[in-house]
């Protein structure tokens, strides 16, 4: 069984401000960020939006939840403070929008639109059903780290527990179970979207590793959900990546125990 380095939240509150912990840091520099740890608290800070929303409803069936989050990575994320400023575009009955904008002393760093959507399990899965099943079981893959060879620092993948089922950088499309963990702050719930976000920005290294070195920087990160999901074991299967020119683009399954719930995506550029 792999040890898992580092336990912990990802965050801590400072005021207003979320201060990263050694676990949130990136493999590629010590002084910024995994976009995953990102990804998870602009989540958290959205649904923390959609419970003040939607206190006091009544008369409705349901309740909103995160459909799809979309965010540009344009600067890397600092070790340092950081300022999220959550805006509603729309709050609908069935509908909302919210932007987010993350900075550090003034400065942008990254911007995210979620969208959520109010599900009804009355209607439930209308429709022809075209996903894959789940792969076999974390118990029965291979365990693994994808610490980067050298790395003097903590960083956020080698917190994580990870079992590959295809390993990354081969000829397959990889197949990795991750145990996703990581509260974004020691006194919040991990909530299942959050737990999707936090691990939706695998999608570009294992898509993109070579032998020895993951060769891209993804500027994006997409995730759809169509259920919320169950557990804290979720595989990432990767279904298509294609690259030109130095621009590569990946898209990704996400999934339980019980099969797909989701899906993932990312643009990214060559690392020179």
């Amino acid at each position: 069984m792999t040890e898992r380095a580092l336990d912990g939240a990802l965050f801590a509150r400072d005021g207003e401000c979320y201060v990263p912990t050694d676990r949130a840091r990136g493999p590629w520099s010590r002084d910024a960020l995994h976009g995953s740890p990102v990804a998870a608290l602009i989540a958290h800070c959205v649904e923390l939006e959609l419970l003040r929303s939607t206190r006091g409803e009544s008369g409705v069936t349901g309740e909103l939840r995160i459909a799809r989050q979309t965010i540009d990575l344009f600067r890397p994320v600092p070790f340092g403070r950081l300022n999220l400023d959550v805006e509603s575009i729309r709050e609908g009955r069935r509908v909302a929008v919210y932007q987010t904008r993350v900075s550090c002393d003034g400065t942008p760093l990254t911007q995210a639109t979620t969208l959520c959507l109010r599900g009804d399990v009355s209607f439930g899965a209308v429709g022809a059903q075209h996903a894959h099943e789940a792969p076999p079981r974390p118990e029965d893959a291979i365990p693994a780290r994808v610490d980067r060879v050298g790395n003097r620092w903590v960083s956020y993948p080698g917190t994580l527990e990870m079992r590959h089922v295809v390993a990354p950088g081969g000829t397959e499309p990889p197949v990795v179970w991750i145990r996703a963990d990581a509260q974004v702050l020691a006194e919040a719930s991990l909530t299942p979207a959050v737990q999707a976000a936090s691990i939706a920005d695998f999608v570009s290294p294992f898509a993109n590793m070579q032998p020895g070195r993951s060769g891209y920087v993804n500027a994006d990160i997409t995730l759809h959900l169509q259920r919320p999901p169950v557990g804290d074991w979720h595989y990432l299967r990767v279904v298509s990546r294609g690259a030109a020119d130095g621009v590569a683009t990946a898209q990704a399954v996400l999934g339980d125990r019980s099969g797909a719930y989701g899906a993932c995506s990312a643009s990214s550029l060559i690392n020179i």
